[in-house]
């Protein structure tokens, strides 16, 4: 099992330097046995130690030396890149065992000043007791030659440099009712030859206001097709999707009229449109390629290759049109009124192409350990070279480059072997598991209405260890593009990696969750769909020890399973810590950003469970967002946020029956502050639990200070109407809210129990598919603020935020206090409810959930509902209660215990902790054996805690009559 020291952590030191005003490019790495902080901006190591040093000796800084060796220059690492969408400081993959990150764009110069030109980048890799450093570089990209000497998409193209264009003088064939340009577009990262203005692909007549324009605009990454019939008023667009432009990659875009609808293609994407109905107004000017027709100047200029240009006096159909994006260069059987192509003698290229190093090499220096490779014109310059040190930090040793275990995947049921293959750098062994068949029961096992949700992946796993010592083999089971073939819903949204022993029961060892699917190529090297599964196994000397891995998407026990992981960004952008949470594997249920380094807050993306999907009536897909939230925001007098620092993350559990992770940090530097977010698996409603703990140890003044906050100041993706605030005994008040203003809408109210409860529905989403209200509910509090004792208080927030005016609900401090003391607290538990909005939405099997929708259906009274249904009475004959939420915590005696439960909904988590082994035990419910299996031994969750040394159950009782007492017991035996 892990120990107290198999455990890793990465922050910035004062928070997120693009976010925060002053911050240091610090990056910290701590492991139980090593720490070190990496300044990004100069790439040097500023603080390296032992954590087993005395806390008082003084660190060390090794030096951090990266050189490449061109033409007899010696070209040194002086500066990391800054931080911008997809490039600079870069988190790879995050989590308990293991966290990768790099800082791309670096900058090589000699000692005369010069410049190389290179793509470069700096990557690390920690395991709690090993680390490695990686120098990845290939030359950089030649410049787009402007005009005819350029490369093309078939033979040669026409450069854009951003200063040249490509004019085609006016013909009356080019007014014609009816027609359709087809293009080809190599689109590089740096399209966009002025920052202010976007650039014109294809221009006619002028510019968008002019009568008889029409032309390609792109505009913030995105495509437009522009035409105006009419004048200054009479604009028409054509809008394309968010990520149909390839960056660094040829594009066709075709633009058509039929004298009615505008289309615009991209690519492979169906055609958009809208409807126009108006005869088109000839004009007089040139045709430009490259920028704005009427503006000579270097505004609106596009850079990049144009190839194979066809212009038709009639609208194509669709097949005709996808006729260019297929067969490029080939004749049509429509012909084209005018066709532009380019040199017949100048080879084409799919890329753009890059420079060529003469004979040289890279070097990687970290203290007195170094590496080096040679590099010269004999490499593809495509292909990127590396350099890497892997060394024991506690030593400053290199590590060999084999691994002392053996390592042999299968798949369980057909026995076929899966590619296994150590990698000396990153120390792991890679388990590939692409298209392993999922195995689906062969008959009904749940009500959810698909059993494809049953499916699971089982993995035979042998590891060998044949030394005289014991041996840890480190694991990374990986899913790659097209790896998945779960074939429902969005399986990568949800999984759920688990290690169990030969007869299917849970170990307890964890499985780190890391994955990507976003694919923006700018991004380079880790874009792209993938999961990495990260664990590690100590073997005892000479033992041969055997587990499987069992990867779920949808259930687990036939239930919505419950899934923390790391989101990696690396394929978005912004590039920095995203917690994503699901139930089931239909999308996103709750994400989180600690360093709130995109909105400036921490709750992000929300979405309800088992309602239509935002494309809509469709089950078991993405639902739409009603996201927004935060923890402690805190203003100082001048009504300056103080911005939350150094952020940790101690990952306790990740499911799939309960997730339990803590962010902890600070405020400022007398005011700490820690969040434990949970998700409980159940197929009623997103039911996330927030344990939050404030701590102050210097006097703080304040503006304002929000406890908690449903949606957020800066981020929200859902209008309510109304809102709502009660107790047990029923409703307190309601109201109709007021949007807008950054100012208080209502009175703050002192929002006191027993079971304090706020309702924020009527939502106003007015988008396709189901919309869903929120709610949140006061399970714990106990807080001192200013001094005394204080309970919670509540009010209505107008915000303008994104260019929108909605409200959100604040929980507050008494309205007295405005000054936090040395010893002032908060301890508070409350539920986050996502609830679906109308009956008619829900398709999940809960009956009481369908019930209370009938009833109560977008009011408070759905909110209220699960406030006093989930209210839990528990008495605890054996064993010792320690708390109620998120689950309900039970220390067992001599491994068994006993509770009676009165109350809850859905499916109750229960967990019982203290246990001296992972198995040999039972769960009864009212004197019945619980089994909620599907493919066995498939519905509990075993978690090991390295402080005392014990193992935990969790178990997700279902409760269909709340009102109803039930006895549960944990018995020895099977």
């Amino acid at each position: 099992m892990p120990t107290e020291r198999d455990h890793t952590s990465i922050w910035w030191s004062d928070g997120f330097p693009g976010r925060v005003s002053g911050a240091p490019w610090h990056r910290c790495f701590q492991t139980g046995h090593y720490r070190f902080v990496l300044d990004t901006q100069k790439l040097s190591v500023s603080h390296f130690a032992s954590s087993t040093s005395e806390p008082t000796s003084k660190p060390t800084s090794p030096p951090l030396k990266l050189t490449i060796d061109q033409d007899g220059k010696t070209y040194t690492c002086t500066a990391g890149g800054e931080a911008t969408r997809h490039g600079g400081p870069r988190l790879i993959e995050s989590g308990r065992f293991f966290q990768r990150a790099d800082v791309t764009d670096l900058q090589f110069t000699s000692q005369d000043g010069d410049r190389l030109d290179a793509e470069a980048r700096f990557e690390t890799a920690a395991w709690s007791d090993r680390l490695s450093m990686s120098l990845i570089a290939r030359p950089g990209l030649q410049p787009i030659p402007a005009g005819h000497d350029c490369f093309g998409r078939i033979n040669g193209g026409y450069g854009l440099d951003g200063t040249n264009d490509f004019d085609v003088p006016h013909d009356p064939v080019l007014e014609s009712p009816e027609f359709t340009l087809c293009l080809w577009a190599f689109v590089p990262s740096d399209y966009q030859a002025s920052e202010k203005t976007p650039p014109w692909l294809v221009c006619k007549n002028r510019n968008e206001a002019t009568n008889g324009n029409f032309g390609i605009v792109i505009a913030n990454g995105i495509p437009e097709a522009r035409l105006n019939i009419g004048g200054p008023e009479n604009q028409f667009v054509a809008k394309a999707k968010r990520d149909s432009l390839k960056l660094n990659a040829w594009n066709f875009m075709a633009i058509s009229y039929d004298g009615q609808t505008l289309r615009l293609y991209v690519n492979r994407q169906p055609a958009f449109k809208t409807q126009v109905g108006r005869k088109r107004t000839p004009g007089g000017n040139s045709m430009t390629f490259g920028r704005r027709q009427d503006n000579p100047t270097n505004r609106y200029r596009f850079r990049g290759v144009i190839d194979e240009i066809h212009y038709y006096s009639s609208a194509l159909s669709e097949s005709q049109i996808h006729q260019h994006l297929h067969r490029p260069g080939l004749a049509d059987k429509a012909k084209p009124a005018l066709k532009w192509t380019f040199r017949s003698d100048i080879t084409a290229s799919q890329t753009q192409p890059r420079q060529r190093w003469k004979a040289g090499s890279m070097k990687l220096q970290f203290g007195a350990i170094s590496q080096n490779t040679n590099v010269g014109p004999q490499m593809n310059p495509q292909d990127w070279q590396q350099v890497a040190l892997a060394f024991d930090p506690m030593k400053m040793s290199p590590l060999p480059a084999t691994s002392g275990v053996v390592v042999k995947a299968s798949e369980l049921t057909s026995g076929k072997e899966r590619p296994s293959q150590f990698d000396p750098v990153l120390g792991w062994h890679r388990i590939n598991l692409d298209g392993v068949a999922p195995i689906v029961p062969k008959k009904k096992t749940t009500s959810t209405g698909d059993i494809r949700n049953d499916s699971m992946e089982r993995i035979k796993l042998v590891m060998s260890n044949p030394a005289d010592k014991k041996q840890t083999a480190r694991l990374m089971f990986e899913k790659t593009d097209h790896g998945i073939l779960q074939s429902i819903g969005t399986p990568i949204t949800g999984v759920s990696a688990i290690l169990r022993d030969t007869n299917g029961n849970p170990t307890g060892i964890p499985v780190q969750l890391s994955k990507n699917w976003h694919r923006h190529p700018e991004a380079g090297p880790h874009q792209g769909q993938w999961f990495h599964g990260i664990s590690q196994v100590v073997l005892p000397p000479g033992q041969t020890v055997e587990l499987e891995l069992s990867i779920v998407y949808g259930h687990w026990g036939g239930v919505p399973a419950a899934s923390h992981a790391q989101l990696s960004l690396i394929g978005w952008g912004s590039n920095q810590l995203w917690q994503q949470t699901a139930l089931g594997a239909w999308g996103e249920s709750l994400c989180l950003e600690p360093e709130q380094a995109q909105v400036d807050c921490t709750i992000t993306d929300v979405r309800p469970l088992m309602v239509r999907s935002m494309s809509g009536d469709k089950q078991w897909g993405w639902t739409n967002n009603v996201g927004g939230g935060d923890f402690f925001r805190l203003f100082d007098p001048d009504g300056v946020r103080a911005a939350h620092s150094a952020m940790k993350v101690k990952r306790i559990r990740q499911g799939p029956c309960l997730t339990e992770v803590t962010n902890l940090g600070q405020l400022t530097k007398g005011v700490d502050h820690a969040t434990t977010v949970s998700l409980t698996r159940s197929d009623d409603v997103v039911r996330a639990t927030y344990q939050l703990r404030l701590n102050v140890k210097k006097a703080t003044d304040f503006s304002r200070f929000v406890v908690f906050q449903i949606g957020s100041d800066t981020y929200f993706s859902a209008n309510n109407r109304k809102m709502a605030i009660g107790k047990a005994a029923g409703l307190t008040k309601q109201w109709n809210t007021h949007w807008g203003g950054n100012k208080y809408r209502t009175q703050p109210t002192q929002w006191a129990g027993p079971i304090p409860w706020a309702s924020i529905h009527d939502s106003a989403q007015g988008t396709q598919g189901a919309s869903a209200n929120r709610g949140i509910i006061v399970r714990y509090w106990d807080a001192k603020l200013g001094g005394k004792k204080a309970l919670p208080w509540i009010a209505e927030y107008g915000v303008n935020a994104r260019g929108r005016d909605t409200s959100v609900l604040d929980v507050l401090p008494p309205p007295d206090v405005k000054r936090l003391q040395p010893g002032d607290y908060i301890s508070a538990t409350i539920e986050h409810l996502v609830v679906p909005q109308f009956a008619k939405d829900y398709y999940g099997p809960n009956r009481i959930q369908h019930s209370a929708l009938q009833q109560f259906e977008n009011t408070w009274r759905m909110v209220y509902h699960e406030a006093t249904a989930d209210y839990r009475d528990v008495t605890v004959p054996t064993g010792k209660l320690q708390r109620k939420y998120p689950d309900i915590r039970i220390a067992a005696e001599g491994n068994v215990a006993k509770l009676v439960l009165k109350g809850g909904t859905g499916y109750v988590p229960i967990t019982f902790t203290g246990l001296t082994r992972p198995v040999g035990n039972t769960l009864f419910v009212d004197g019945q054996p619980l089994n909620q299996s599907v493919h066995g031994n498939d519905f509990w969750q075993t978690d090991y805690s390295v402080d005392t040394k014990t193992w935990s159950r969790t178990y997700n009782v279902r409760n269909d009559r709340p009102g109803t007492p039930q006895t549960i017991e944990l018995r020895e035996g099977l």
